[in-house]
């Protein structure tokens, strides 16, 4: 009886260690909205989104950038990297450079500093 006892213990255990470890290893991202609407709260901090990349530009070879939307906004992202494919899904690991107004609209700089592939969508 005691044997059952501990082996069922020991169970719990692994399983609340399994649980914990799951919990704490996953990537929380950041809604686009979130940031667009209070950009001063992310200025300077590695931020995660993740989105669909929807255009992509490069000015000479120095500047690239791409769009990435997800289901609450869009966002500019800045690269030193090769650009991303269009209607790839995304995880980017960046940071909020810079906040300044032109006229009605806030600029906002997303500096990416790594992004992971998550797939294509149709």
């Amino acid at each position: 009886m005691m044997k059952k006892v501990i082996v069922a213990l020991i169970i719990i255990l692994i399983l609340i260690g399994i649980g914990a470890w799951y919990y704490f290893s996953r990537v929380r991202y950041s809604q686009i909205e979130s940031i667009l609407s209070n950009p001063k709260a992310y200025e300077g901090k590695v931020v995660t989104i993740e989105g669909e990349v929807t255009d992509r530009t490069t000015f000479f070879v120095a500047i690239k950038f791409y769009k990435v939307r997800d289901k609450t906004g869009e966002i500019i992202v800045v690269t030193k990297r090769s650009l991303p494919e269009l209607r790839s899904i995304l995880r980017i690991k960046g940071r909020i450079d810079d906040v300044f107004p032109i006229g009605d609209l806030k600029l906002l700089v997303f500096l990416e500093d790594s992004f992971e592939q998550k797939g294509r969508s149709k």
